[in-house]
């Protein structure tokens, strides 16, 4: 694939982390169409980020540092829920 400096960051990200997000989003997909026989909503993703992000208590630390994410927004151009 490649590896993508984000802007903002000193650090560069390579496929590793890519592509360990991927497999991780693939199941959630997976999960929600075994189960409602659709994909995640854009709300649906961003509601499930922002509970990782925002409850420390629930999740690894290793996820979470305290003051680090302020909001999660999903924007894309195409539809709500292009299956």
């Amino acid at each position: 694939m490649g590896w993508w400096k984000p802007q903002g960051t000193e650090v560069v990200i390579g496929d590793v982390p890519l592509d360990l997000l991927a497999a991780a989003f693939n199941r959630v997909v997976d999960e929600y169409r075994e189960e409602f026989e659709r994909s995640p909503t854009r709300a649906e993703w961003e509601a499930l980020l922002r509970i990782i992000f925002e409850n420390p208590d629930a999740h690894p630390p290793r996820l979470n540092e305290p003051g680090q994410v302020v909001a999660v927004r999903i924007e894309t151009d195409v539809g709500e829920n292009p299956s």
